[in-house]
């Protein structure tokens, strides 16, 4: 079932559906996403990641939504804000789009847009990070439009196709936000 928990110009986010379970298994065990997520080598069995959807929908140091589209209600991928730190006003945010098909529309940069601003208007906090493996080219560029900017390389941090890659370690402030975009969040 999805409800509209926060919404953008395309998109929404819903809370996690269990009954998503088959299409969130299929996209975990797609090398072309997981290899940005750094866990291509994983085998993930559709009990497996019950097990994770189940523990995320409970962690309460995470805000993990599904990403729907608005037009026709069509699960995209998920976006979250975890080790979520109320009292220092920090969190780490990610996501994905999982349909290939939906890849390089724009979607991702909304929903990072929209998380951002549910971080920011919703929760109060100050400082989001996003961490990037550095052949990551879509989602740097994402992160940068939205205005992350990178304060930190953690070199040969990710082993794929023979290669070590680095982790680019980005940082936006919610002033910075502010100045650039419009919030989603309806006024009481």
């Amino acid at each position: 079932m999805r409800y509209k928990k926060f919404e953008g110009d395309n998109l929404y986010f819903s809370p996690l559906d269990i009954n998503d379970l088959p299409l969130f298994t299929k996209w975990v065990n797609d090398e072309t996403l997981t290899r940005g997520l750094g866990n291509v080598s994983l085998n993930i069995s559709e009990l497996a990641e019950k097990d994770f959807l189940e523990k995320a929908a409970k962690d309460m140091q995470r805000y993990q939504f599904s990403v729907i589209t608005k037009k026709d209600d069509k699960l995209l991928g998920t976006y979250d804000l975890h080790f979520v730190q109320p009292y220092n006003r920090y969190a780490e945010v990610g996501g994905f789009i999982g349909e290939i098909s939906e890849r390089g529309k724009g979607y991702g940069t909304e929903a990072l847009t929209m998380i951002c601003d549910f971080g920011f208007n919703v929760l109060n906090l100050q400082t989001l990070v996003a961490r990037i493996y550095s052949f990551n080219i879509a989602s740097l560029r994402s992160a940068q439009k939205v205005g992350f900017k990178q304060v930190g390389r953690i070199t040969k941090r990710v082993f794929y196709a023979g290669n070590y890659y680095d982790e680019i370690i980005l940082e936006l402030h919610n002033n910075e936000f502010y100045e650039n975009h419009k919030t989603y969040v309806k006024p009481i």
